[in-house]
C-alpha cells in the first residue's frame, strides 16, 4: 500500500525530464491518472489514504486545501491535523463513526460534518471510505473520498424552510377560514365543493365529508338560485374574471336578509383557471343602513327644499342660486355649503342696506344737526353745546355704520380684489385692536375666482379674530401664494399657543365655532386645513385651496 501511495505521488508531480515514457502502457497510465486528478479537482472531490498503523494520512491537494493542512502534512501527517479542522460540535460524532468502522464488522464509513476553513467560513462535507484489513483482520489502511456538499446543504435548508413556510401558511389558512363568521369555499371545474369552512358547514348542519364533491343542486338549494350560482361559477372558469353578486334569503325563523357572495378565479402556472374560490357574508345590516341613509338623505332633501323656499321668498337672486343648488345636490354637505353662501350674500345685502339706507339717513341727520347748530348759535346759545354733541354722535354713528358695513362685506373685495380688501382690513384691525399684522401676498398673484377670494378673505378674517381674542399675541403674519396648482394661505402668531389636548379636539373637529366655519369654506373647494401649535410659542394655520376645484 505504501508503494502504491508513493507511485501516486510521482504521478501527481512527475519529475521534469525530456525523456519519453519507456512503454505505451506507462504513458496511458500517466494520462489516465492525470485525467482522473483533473476530474476530481473540477468536481471538488478530495481523496485520502490513512496508514492506520503509522498514523500517516496521504491527501491530495483538494483535501489539503479543504482542511487547511500544509503540503508537508498532506504528504503523510497525522489524522489529528484533519480532525482539528472539523467543527467542534461535529468532532465527537465523526470520531465515533471512524471508531465504528475500525471496529467492524462493517468496514464501510460514511459521515457528514462541518469544516471550519482558514478564513472562518463553514463548509459541509460528506466523507466516504472503507477500512482495509490484513490477513488477521486488523485494520491496516483506510482510503476514502471527501465531497464538498455546502451548496447542497444550502439548497436543502432552503427547501426545508420553504416546506415549513408553506405548511405554516396552510395551517394558518385552515385555521383562519374555519374561525371567521363569513362563509368560505372552493369549487372544482365541475362546480362542486372541494373545500368548505366550518361556518358554512354549521349553517348547513353537515360534516365536511358530507359536503365535499357536491354542488348547489345536490345540497337542495332552491332550483332557480342553484342554477344561477352554478352558471356563475362556470362563467368565472370560462371568462377568467371574478364576479360579485347578492341574493336574498329567509332564515329558519322566517326573518329575511341578504347575502353578498364573491367568486374569484385561481390560476395554475399555465394561466388557466384551476379552481374558483369564493366567500359569502351576511349584508342584511349593511342593506338596512343603506336604506336608513337613503331615507335620511330624503329627509335632508325635504329640509333643503323648505329652506330654499324661504330663501327664494326673500330675494329673487337668492332664489335663482337656491334653485341651482337644489338641482346639483340634495345631500347635507351641499346644503351646508349653500347656507354658507347665503350667509355671505345676506352680509352683502345688509352691508349695502346699512351703507345706502341707514348711511343716508345718518348723513341727512348730520346735515340737519349742522343747520340747527348754526341757528342755535344765533338764537339759543345755551343749546349749542348739546346740539354740537349730538352732531358728533351722529358723525360717530355714521363711521360705525360704515365700518360695520365694510366688515360685513368689504366692497373693495368685489371692486379691486383680495389684496386691497385685506390691506384695508388689517389697517382697520390695527387701529381698533392694536394687533400688528404683516401681510405678504406673492408678487404677481393672479386673482382666483370671486368665490375663492371671498373664502380666503373670510378665512383670514376669522383667523385674525381668533388671534386677537385668544392668543395674547400683539403680532400676526399672513402669507398668500400660489404653489403649483394650489393657493396656500398661512396665518400665524407668537402667542400663548394651544395645549395638546385642546389641539387634538380642534383637529378632530369637535370644538370651535369659528374653526368649523373655516372648515366649511375650505370644504367647498376640496381643500385641506392644517393646525400646528406649541404652548408659549404660537400657532400656525395653513389652508390649501386647489385651483382645479374652482369650477
Amino acid at each position: 500500500m505504501r508503494q502504491k501511495t508513493s507511485r501516486r505521488k510521482k504521478i501527481r508531480k512527475p519529475p521534469r525530464t525530456t525523456s519519453r515514457p519507456r512503454t505505451r502502457t506507462e504513458k496511458d497510465l500517466l494520462d489516465a491518472n492525470q485525467r482522473l486528478e483533473s476530474v476530481l479537482f473540477a468536481n471538488e472531490v478530495a481523496t485520502w489514504t490513512w496508514d492506520i498503523v503509522n498514523d500517516r494520512v496521504v491527501a491530495d491537494r483538494n483535501l489539503a486545501t479543504l482542511f487547511g493542512v500544509s503540503p508537508r502534512d498532506a504528504a503523510g501527517g497525522p489524522i489529528e491535523k484533519y480532525i482539528h479542522a472539523v467543527h467542534p460540535d461535529d468532532r465527537a460524532a465523526l470520531s465515533a463513526a471512524i471508531a465504528k468502522a475500525l471496529e467492524g464488522p462493517d468496514d464501510r464509513f460514511e459521515e457528514s460534518y462541518r469544516i471550519v476553513r482558514r478564513n472562518g467560513s463553514l463548509s459541509w462535507v460528506e466523507a466516504r471510505g472503507k477500512v482495509e484489513r490484513d490477513k488477521k483482520g486488523k485494520p491496516r489502511y483506510f482510503p476514502g473520498v471527501v465531497i464538498d456538499i455546502t451548496d447542497r446543504k444550502a439548497s436543502e435548508r432552503k427547501a426545508d424552510d420553504l416546506r415549513f413556510r408553506l405548511d405554516r401558511q396552510s395551517r394558518i389558512f385552515d385555521i383562519t377560514l374555519s374561525s371567521i363568521s363569513d362563509f368560505a369555499y372552493i369549487f372544482d371545474r365541475q362546480g362542486r365543493f372541494s373545500f368548505v369552512n366550518q361556518a358554512l358547514l354549521d349553517l348547513w348542519g353537515l360534516k365536511l365529508q358530507d359536503a365535499i364533491g357536491k354542488n348547489f343542486h345536490d345540497l337542495k338549494y332552491p332550483p332557480d338560485l342553484a342554477k344561477r350560482l352554478q352558471k356563475q361559477i362556470q362563467q368565472v372558469f370560462d371568462t377568467k374574471q371574478g364576479l360579485t353578486d347578492e341574493t336574498p334569503y329567509t332564515s329558519p325563523t322566517g326573518a329575511g336578509g341578504y347575502y353578498e357572495y364573491i367568486f374569484r378565479p385561481v390560476f395554475d402556472r399555465g394561466g388557466n383557471v384551476e379552481v374558483v374560490a369564493g366567500s359569502t357574508r351576511d349584508i342584511t345590516h349593511r342593506k338596512k343602513t343603506e336604506e336608513d341613509l337613503r331615507q335620511s338623505q330624503e329627509r335632508y332633501r325635504v329640509l333643503a327644499d323648505s329652506l330654499e323656499n324661504q330663501v327664494r321668498a326673500r330675494t329673487a337672486e337668492l332664489e335663482a342660486r337656491s334653485n341651482d343648488m337644489q338641482a346639483q345636490s340634495s345631500q347635507l354637505q351641499a346644503l351646508s355649503a349653500r347656507l354658507m353662501e347665503l350667509q355671505d350674500e345676506e352680509r352683502r345685502r345688509i352691508a349695502r342696506e346699512l351703507h345706502d339706507s341707514a348711511g343716508q339717513i345718518i348723513a341727512a341727520l348730520s346735515m340737519n344737526l349742522g343747520k340747527m347748530v348754526e341757528e342755535l348759535k344765533v338764537k339759543e346759545s345755551s343749546l349749542v353745546e348739546l346740539a354740537e354733541e349730538s352732531q358728533a354722535y351722529a358723525q360717530e354713528l355714521d363711521r360705525e355704520i360704515r365700518t360695520t358695513s365694510y366688515l360685513l362685506h368689504p366692497p373693495l373685495l368685489d371692486e379691486i380684489g383680495l389684496r386691497a380688501a385685506l390691506d384695508w382690513y388689517v389697517d382697520g384691525l390695527k387701529q381698533r385692536s392694536g394687533l400688528d399684522v404683516a401681510l405678504n401676498i406673492q408678487g404677481g398673484f393672479e386673482r382666483p375666482s370671486r368665490e375663492m377670494e371671498l373664502a380666503i378673505f373670510r378665512v383670514v378674517q376669522e383667523c385674525l379674530v381668533n388671534i386677537h381674542r385668544h392668543s395674547g399675541s400683539t403680532t400676526a403674519r399672513i402669507r398668500i401664494a400660489r404653489e403649483g396648482s394650489n393657493v396656500v394661505v398661512e396665518v400665524s402668531d407668537d402667542g400663548r399657543g394651544i395645549d395638546s389636548d385642546k389641539l387634538a379636539k380642534l383637529r378632530a373637529r369637535s370644538t370651535g365655532v369659528g374653526l368649523r366655519g373655516i372648515r366649511e369654506r375650505v370644504r367647498q373647494f376640496c381643500g385641506d386645513l392644517h393646525i400646528d401649535s406649541e404652548v408659549d410659542k404660537g400657532t400656525a394655520v395653513r389652508i390649501i385651496f386647489p385651483i382645479f376645484a374652482e369650477n
